[in-house]
């Protein structure tokens, strides 16, 4: 596995250091009772809070419906997404390109799973390997998947 330190989206003047205010965010939900859900923007953000929950001993709940980045390459036919995007979301992308995710004829989407970033337990970001894809494809992965790349079909090809 190759582990992936991705820049933060948020403003900050020491990149790629996750921005102070995420920080600060961190602390404040986390001091509260019950904690108030942490919303990260990127799977680096995850994985500082994945960490922080460790070092401080406590649980920190987590909405990952704000990372809501889809990237379409028509030319490789894939697209990488975040965990907050819908699979509405994914589709209507898809199909702007004349693609689409999924169909009977091509398999289900985790099928066309080709790639993944996963936070495992220890806060550490890691691209997945062929075993963790495999993992993930089968629902025995233990971490967050922060983004995935599924591979793409021409939509025209569905509707034979």
């Amino acid at each position: 596995m190759t582990v992936i330190d991705y820049e933060t989206t948020r403003r900050s003047p020491a990149p790629p250091r996750v921005a102070d205010e995420f920080v600060f965010q961190l602390r404040t939900h986390s001091a509260r009772r019950p904690p108030l859900p942490i919303r990260p923007l990127t799977g680096r953000e995850v994985a500082v809070a994945v960490r922080y929950a460790l070092d401080e001993g406590q649980e920190l709940p987590l909405d990952l419906s704000a990372m809501k980045r889809i990237v379409i390459d028509p030319t490789e036919r894939t697209a990488r997404v975040q965990p907050g995007v819908t699979p509405a979301e994914l589709e209507q992308a898809a199909f702007y390109w004349g693609l689409a995710p999924l169909a009977d004829r091509h398999g289900l989407v985790l099928a066309n799973l080709i790639a993944a970033h996963v936070v495992l337990p220890d806060g550490e970001l890691v691209e997945a390997d062929a075993e963790l894809l495999r993992e993930i494809r089968t629902g025995r992965a233990l971490g967050l998947v922060v983004d995935a790349t599924y591979r793409l079909h021409a939509a025209a090809e569905l509707q034979r």
